[in-house]
């Protein structure tokens, strides 16, 4: 086995006196960044927001720390276009890692729910009932469910940490192809997936899955759809396609997101490896925001 490609991502989220902190840190063989986020509690509106790169190509062009374009942002679900827009001049990883960010606090707000205006815990679940039935596995079998989201989040106990996300994504040569290793663990969710390429590097031969800790035993039943990805190719496949081969709201949304990770990450360890590899293409920027 020959190590080709590494990258660590880690999102946290806690809380300050006044405001919600987030933070996103990637550690890759390409490079190393960091973007940073604070956030007012009650509307989700950035407050701040920071971006530093320290190697690779979050270097180029030279982008200033303080991201002003973002303040007044509101922090959620369908923000993608306008964080990207604001983020215009800043290399394409500086809206990965901030969206990331955000993906991050949506997971941190069933700790913040008397800032949010929620009653209770279930009364956040019933709007999370309404609002994105269909989105998931969880959400769209409501009749399978049996766990409660707020039963399942009383397992953790919230302090100033309100949430942390680890992501490793690994691409190596074996002796028959290469092998790319993703796994997810956040405060919520853990799992992991391995593909195996063919020689070449586009085409998956095999794939193995396990969803280790969900919410709840319906959301284990979506790691099936990994196998789907046998003999398809991840390279320029975006975040919609790649959903739609792992069961959209049947299937499990952190497992499509991992699989984007994926697909991006053959297309940075392209660049870096020669035109012999093959791995040319991928995508950058997969989300769901």
């Amino acid at each position: 086995m020959h190590p080709l490609f590494h990258l660590n991502r880690l999102a946290t989220v806690y809380r300050l006196k006044e405001t919600v902190a987030v933070q996103v840190t990637e550690c890759a063989t390409d490079g190393e960044a960091l973007a940073q986020l604070w956030i007012e509690p009650h509307t989700f509106k950035v407050v701040r927001a920071r971006w530093e790169a320290h190697r690779g190509e979050g270097l180029r062009p030279p982008a200033a720390p303080e991201v002003s374009a973002l303040e007044g942002l509101t922090a959620y679900f369908g923000c993608a276009r306008a964080v990207d827009c604001a983020l215009s001049g800043y290399p394409r990883l500086a809206t990965t890692l901030f969206l990331d960010g955000v993906s991050a606090l949506i997971q941190a707000e069933t700790f913040l729910l008397a800032e949010r205006g929620y009653r209770s815990p279930e009364a956040y679940e019933e709007h999370w009932k309404r609002s994105y039935r269909g989105s998931c596995r969880y959400y769209s079998n409501p009749d399978a469910v049996q766990r409660s989201w707020s039963e399942y989040a009383e397992t953790r106990r919230a302090g100033k940490n309100l949430f942390n996300r680890f992501k490793t994504l690994a691409l190596d040569r074996t002796g028959d192809g290469l092998r790319l290793w993703a796994s997810m663990s956040d405060s919520f969710h853990e799992m992991a997936f391995t593909l195996h390429f063919e020689p070449g590097g586009r085409t998956i031969v095999s794939a193995t899955e396990a969803i280790i800790r969900a919410p709840d035993d319906v959301c284990h039943e979506a790691a099936r759809y990994v196998e789907g990805l046998k003999g398809t190719s991840l390279h320029g496949v975006g975040r919609r396609e790649i959903a739609a081969i792992l069961g959209n709201g049947q299937g499990c949304v952190h497992l499509i997101d991992l699989a984007s990770d994926a697909a991006a990450l053959l297309g940075r360890a392209g660049k870096l490896l020669s035109a012999g590899e093959q791995l040319s293409n991928g995508g950058e920027g997969n989300h769901a925001i």
